[in-house]
């Protein structure tokens, strides 16, 4: 329901293709997911990314054909229940925007997704959201990163946004790693769709890395078309653009600054895929439940 991705361990002879849809057993009741990869995991990696395999969602087995339309009628059943919380948020006068819905497959468990300024006092909301669906309710409050990730949204690039298109976790970001590749630190200008600072400042900030190894701008250098200023540094094109003592302007490649084993191991850095998704299954969120 939020986008987010986790680990299930399933039978080591269980063959299953990406996209496929399996029936879990998590605290919430029984919930229908996608299969995004298949791994073969020891226990000692488990133990060394501290992931406690007893507590990982039970696998119930692949969906059947019953349990993919339960999600589709519960999907149709989640914006009722959001029509239905909205008025009661207006009748309560709570300050609270809500984002999404969501029930659990077997209905044990709906959560409603909410953002706010500041805490919410919603145990009235609660009760009389308990009262009318006959289930436990439970509401939980989010940032703004995490709405856009629900929902989706397109960036000032014109690319579906990072966080909904393939982030895991929302790591902190500053203005120094937009002055390192060459931005002005601005922040209206540099904010993606949720007001805060974009997320590929982040993701991206290894690739320019690089400029460690390179002459600052203003710094004189020899080149083999001559000696000259530094004017301006591409990272993504791997240019330096540099003013000759004879005025004129050229463009010369990284390789001239950098030698070939320096460049080998920051290209074989760069290839290193960092699994995020495992510190992301916790976050501290506000919550209330009621049991009826």
């Amino acid at each position: 329901d939020t986008g987010k991705t986790q680990i299930l361990k399933v039978p080591e002879d269980l063959n299953l293709d990406y996209g496929e849809r399996v029936v879990i057993k998590t605290e919430r009741g029984k919930e229908l997911v996608k299969v995004i990869s298949l791994f073969s995991v020891n226990e000692e990696t488990f133990n060394n990314l501290n992931v406690d395999i007893e507590n990982l969602p039970e696998f119930l087995g692949t969906a059947s054909e019953e349990d993919l339309n339960k999600f589709v009628q519960n999907q149709l059943f989640s914006q009722e229940a959001i029509e239905f919380c909205m008025k009661q948020i207006e009748e309560h006068g709570l300050p609270m925007k809500l984002v999404k819905a969501y029930a659990t497959l077997d209905k044990k468990r709906i959560v409603f997704y909410f953002t706010a300024e500041s805490r919410v006092d919603f145990r009235q909301l609660v009760r009389d959201l308990a009262s009318h669906f006959r289930t436990r309710i439970e509401l939980r409050q989010i940032g703004v990163r995490d709405e856009i990730k629900m929902t989706g949204s397109m960036g000032m690039c014109g690319k579906e946004c990072c966080c909904k298109e393939f982030l895991e976790c929302f790591d902190s970001i500053s203005l120094t790693m937009a002055r390192n590749q060459g931005l002005p630190a601005n922040p209206a200008k540099l904010s993606g769709a949720c007001g805060r600072l974009m997320c590929c400042f982040r993701f991206e900030g290894k690739t320019y890395s690089i400029k460690e190894k390179l002459p600052e701008i203003g710094e004189t250098v020899k080149t083999s078309k001559g000696t000259g200023i530094v004017l301006d540094i591409n990272v993504p094109l791997e240019i330096v653009t540099i003013e000759l003592e004879t005025g004129v302007r050229t463009q010369i490649g990284f390789n001239e600054f950098i030698d070939e084993e320096t460049w080998e191991k920051f290209l074989e850095e760069l290839s290193r895929k960092v699994d995020d998704k495992l510190k992301c299954f916790t976050k501290v969120e506000s919550e209330a439940e009621e049991n009826l």
